[in-house]
């Protein structure tokens, strides 16, 4: 029995089915297209013979292509890698540079790990050591500022969880590091404040007041200032007119120190006696003593 089915709703069928073929699959060869138009780079550099690795240009460009495309560890990697093999090059410095800019893309918020800020520091400061007077300088200094205090702001935050958990050594330790490696940071200033408070917990008051005076007179425009204040005088039972005092006390003198003067060359007084002679044996056996007087001879 045969079916007859109408020519019309024959073609709506086929119509319809090759619509619904042809649309996606259009437009997904088009996006495969574009991927690989994008990819087809990268995708040849990692297809590059093993003696192409040590080309530098090839190098260079696969840092670069990594680096545009946001893998900055794999970029890292790369420059790395081109400053292992191709320290002396023309692109040394350039690479240098981008070493250390793929490490601070890294960086995260300052209460995370500062490997990366690390890393960045070493780079810069590296930067600046082995190829001083680059294009690249301005840039690297204002990098290793923000680096150092990235890097004091965390060890202060750390410091702080310490204190807060009575942790004191350790809270101590953290906070003196800062002051010692990172005095002129703001982060040192909130050190100091907060080694006063620790050594205040811990019954010390000397050290306490110590940093405090540390923190008025190195930091004067600190934040902390009325805190650091209102603790000082706390701490010493002085009003807060006297803390001027002793920030002056604690300021190095301006006024410049005389040199000594230079000494006067030995010469032999006629108005001081010569030492007495050696007294004779208790026998009174001795050597003869001869004395002489004044233009007598001998």
């Amino acid at each position: 029995m045969r079916v007859y089915v109408p020519l019309t709703a024959t073609l709506l069928v086929v119509l319809t089915l090759v619509g619904c073929s042809s649309g996606p699959k259009t437009q997904q060869a088009k996006d495969a297209a574009a991927s690989r138009v994008v990819d087809v780079d990268e995708k040849i550099l990692k297809q590059d013979p093993l003696e192409r690795n040590y080309d530098p240009h090839v190098i260079m460009k696969r840092a670069e292509a990594f680096f545009e495309k946001e893998n900055y560890a794999e970029a890292a990697v790369e420059y790395q890698h081109f400053l292992d093999l191709h320290k002396p090059h023309v692109l040394a410095p350039y690479a240098q540079y981008r070493l250390g800019l793929s490490y601070h893309k890294q960086i995260t918020t300052k209460d995370r790990d500062p490997g990366p800020v690390r890393q960045t520091l070493d780079a810069m400061e590296k930067l600046l050591r082995e190829y001083p007077g680059s294009a690249y300088e301005n840039d690297a200094r204002a990098k290793i500022k923000e680096c150092q205090e990235h890097i004091a702001t965390y060890e202060v935050y750390v410091g702080k969880h310490y204190y807060r958990k009575a942790a004191y050594l350790a809270a101590v330790h953290r906070f003196e590091s800062v002051v010692a490696q990172f005095p002129d940071s703001e982060a040192a200033a909130d050190a100091h404040y907060h080694l006063a408070l620790t050594f205040k917990d811990l019954g010390d008051t000397g050290l306490a007041v110590e940093h405090l005076n540390a923190l008025l007179t190195r930091h004067p425009k600190t934040k902390l200032r009325k805190e650091g204040q209102a603790l000082w005088s706390s701490l010493t039972g002085k009003p807060a007119k006297s803390i001027a005092a002793a920030e002056a006390a604690g300021s190095p003198s301006k006024t410049p120190v005389p040199s000594p003067l230079p000494s006067l060359p030995p010469t032999r007084s006629l108005a001081v006696l010569p030492a007495p002679l050696p007294q004779v044996g208790v026998n009174g056996s001795g050597p003869p003593i001869t004395t002489c007087g004044l233009n007598v001879i001998c």
